[in-house]
């Protein structure tokens, strides 16, 4: 049995309700709206950090970066903001010595691509990995998303922006990643979101980031798994250690 067929068997509900308690349904009523208390306090919090993400300063983007996009045509970060003035870019893990792009930020991807028609009527979204355009055209493809993706190749906007990292940085035991949080040893590359705005005389500017567990919101998945019995199931396993690409599960 592998790995991951033996994680997967583990965290078998099944084999989990046996030691759970079992009540009267007005038992049941009321740990629910003790939780319920909870999570209105906890939806609260969320919209007030919400406020205070967008009320944060900007920092002017002065850089003229240039990205490969589907018709294999050079366009600048000006040329991304479409509809509105908003830009979200997903940084999504992918080199040109890999043969997929990373298994996790897809997943990531899979979600707002789900959402994306909505998402689309309010900012731009877009994903962006260094790998070269013909590889990043054919990951697209495969995947099926309808989200624009481009190729950062030849640029510094992946170092810029906080998602790339030499060896000597990676190796170093410093703490490189998610703003001076914790050490980056898995990639070159690494996973983020990053946010600009256009303001009334073309000026483009960096206004958020979100790298490493600060991307959780912004995949439904966790939502859902966490309200099954056995959650994430992570306790002495990997991260996530359930994600594979889409077309791999049975």
């Amino acid at each position: 049995m592998s790995k991951r067929s033996s994680e997967a068997e583990e965290a078998n509900p099944r084999k989990m309700h046996k030691a759970h308690s079992v009540v009267t349904k007005e038992e049941w009523l009321k740990a629910r709206m003790e939780i319920l208390a909870e999570e209105k306090k906890l939806s609260r919090a969320a919209l007030a950090l919400a406020a205070k993400r967008q009320a944060m300063p900007w920092v002017e983007v002065t850089t003229e970066y240039e990205f490969i996009d589907g018709e294999c045509k050079k366009c600048k970060l000006a040329s991304l903001f479409k509809k509105t003035d908003e830009l979200v870019v997903y940084h999504l893990m992918y080199q040109d010595d890999w043969e997929n792009g990373c298994s996790s930020c897809s997943a990531w991807l899979d979600s707002l691509n789900g959402a994306y028609p909505h998402i689309a009527q309010r900012t731009n979204l877009v994903c962006i990995a260094k790998a070269n355009y013909a590889k990043v055209s054919k990951f697209l493809k495969d995947k099926g998303w309808d989200i624009p993706c481009y190729s950062s190749a030849g640029t510094s906007f992946n170092k810029d922006f906080g998602v790339e990292f030499s060896e000597e940085e990676r190796k170093s035991g410093a703490k490189v990643y998610n703003f001076g949080a914790s050490t980056w040893t898995y990639a070159e590359q690494a996973p983020g979101m990053s946010v600009f705005h256009k303001d009334e005389n073309g000026k483009i500017f960096h206004t958020y980031s979100a790298y490493g567990p600060g991307l959780v919101p912004f995949n439904c998945m966790f939502g859902v798994i966490d309200c099954i019995v056995p959650g994430r199931a992570e306790k002495g396993r990997r991260n996530m250690w359930w994600i594979k690409h889409k077309e791999e599960y049975e």
